[in-house]
């Protein structure tokens, strides 16, 4: 009876709550997840995918397959330690670091696409016949790497790419390399730190500017190489050389960049001079805008444009 008399009062609240609102209030069911998007997976809260690290081999079987068939969340490849072979060039076109375990080398060559970017530490590269690195467009750090090659320029900075390479030892193999970092077009380059030794052949320089980039060598090492620097075309180019020691000829000849600074550096012991001689243009006038100015200024001059 009792029961009877409670069924029939719920009945008359539900009633009145239809008649009142038009409407039938319930409790929802718990909140799932989608299966697209596990639990601990790489979608936080706000909604922002985070970098995925893998390794190779591991994730992938060799390196070249990281790079070509890893998806677009891939953040970080860790390179295993041993050889990680491929043929010709292989291009990377998108942002990723690169990170080498002791004992990793790759011996082959890296084309830095446009719109490619990151950043490359504690790699070992050789290329017995081409260049280790070139780099086409985007911003690149190359960290305390080792990268050595015959005949071509270790590294190859052109078109419009803005690269930082530091604590690197860039070198030759059996032959020495035509250059150690070889700038050209409107490439910033910065190289800071590093050993440059046995760049060596007919027309080459450890470090060389052309066209209109903008470049500063600081607090670097040259070692046997059969000259230092080398100015092509650069009359557009700007040059920063800043507290390097410079181990033999510094000048490939008379030809400097349009603007020019030299600041702390030595040759074979020797302090060098805050000035020099202005040098001819490639056109052979001597229409070099030489600059030598205070320490207070140099950051400032170099960051000018980028």
């Amino acid at each position: 009876m009792r029961k009877g008399m409670a069924i029939s009062k719920i009945r008359i609240m539900v009633g009145f709550l239809i008649c009142s609102y038009g409407t039938v209030l319930s409790i929802s069911p718990p909140i799932r997840l989608p299966a697209s998007i596990p639990v601990g997976g790489t979608e936080q809260a706000t909604g922002v995918p985070t970098a995925v690290s893998i390794t190779v081999p591991g994730h992938f079987t060799n390196f070249k397959e990281a790079i070509e068939k890893s998806s677009d969340d891939v953040g970080t490849i860790v390179v295993q330690p041993g050889e990680h072979r491929w043929e010709n060039f292989l291009e990377i076109g998108q942002q990723v670091d690169i990170r080498g375990s002791n004992g990793a080398l790759l011996p082959g060559s890296l084309w830095m696409k446009k719109s490619s970017g990151g950043e490359m530490q504690g790699i070992e590269m050789a290329k017995e016949s081409g260049s280790c690195i070139i780099f086409e467009g985007g911003q690149w750090v190359i960290d305390s790497c080792r990268l050595a090659c015959s005949r071509w320029a270790v590294l190859w900075c052109r078109c419009e790419c803005d690269v930082s390479i530091k604590n690197c030892f860039m070198g030759g193999l059996e032959d020495g390399p035509g250059y150690c970092v070889n700038c050209q077009d409107h490439a910033r380059t910065t190289v800071e730190g590093c050993h440059m030794e046995r760049s060596s052949g007919e027309y080459c320089a450890a470090v060389a500017v052309f066209h209109s980039v903008r470049a500063r060598v600081q607090n670097c090492n040259f070692h046997d190489n059969q000259f230092a620097f080398r100015a092509v075309t650069a009359k557009d180019a700007t040059l920063e050389l800043i507290g390097n020691n410079i181990n033999g000829e510094m000048w490939y000849d008379s030809v400097r960049p349009g603007n020019l600074v030299e600041h702390d550096n030595s040759q074979d012991g020797v302090h060098l001079s805050e000035s020099a001689v202005p040098g001819t243009s490639p056109e052979g006038c001597t229409n070099a805008t030489w600059h030598f100015i205070s320490t207070d200024k140099l950051a400032g001059f170099f960051d000018q444009g980028r």
